[in-house]
């Protein structure tokens, strides 16, 4: 009984929303456009908002792939200077190769990968590819 006492007033709340709720979906879902000017205006304030919100949302499309293209392309990045890190036998010390290692990897997991992939290119790989020749 006093599960029920405290539960009442809740009930009751949701209760007096209700015709409002239904009163809310009947807006969302009315579609009776009749001749009047007022009808009108607003048939056509519709359509233009639907044109605005088609095009928000293909600009946010072609926002999203062009990000989504160029993410992948510097986690590819990383991954080529990861390779390099690994395969390269011509470090000044062998504790160099491990440091760059664990900050390509721990970026990776922090989420600058690309930072460190960018990093280790024009700090180790250029230097090493130039004495190299």
């Amino acid at each position: 009984m006093k599960k029920l006492t405290k539960l009442a007033p809740i009930a009751g709340v949701a209760m007096a929303m209700l015709p409002l709720a239904a009163r809310a979906a009947d807006d969302m879902t009315s579609t009776d456009v009749t001749s009047t000017p007022a009808a009108v205006d607003t048939a056509t304030t519709s359509a233009a908002g639907t044109a605005a919100a088609g095009a928000l949302v293909g600009g946010l499309l072609i926002f999203w792939l062009v990000f989504a293209v160029v993410g992948l392309a510097l986690f590819i990045f990383w991954i080529f200077m990861l390779i390099d890190c690994i395969k390269r036998t011509n470090w000044k010390q062998e504790s160099d190769k491990n440091l760059w290692l664990v900050v390509l990897i721990v970026g990776l997991v922090i989420g600058l990968a690309p930072i460190a992939a960018i990093v280790y290119y024009f700090a180790v790989k250029r230097q090493l590819d130039t004495k190299k020749k």
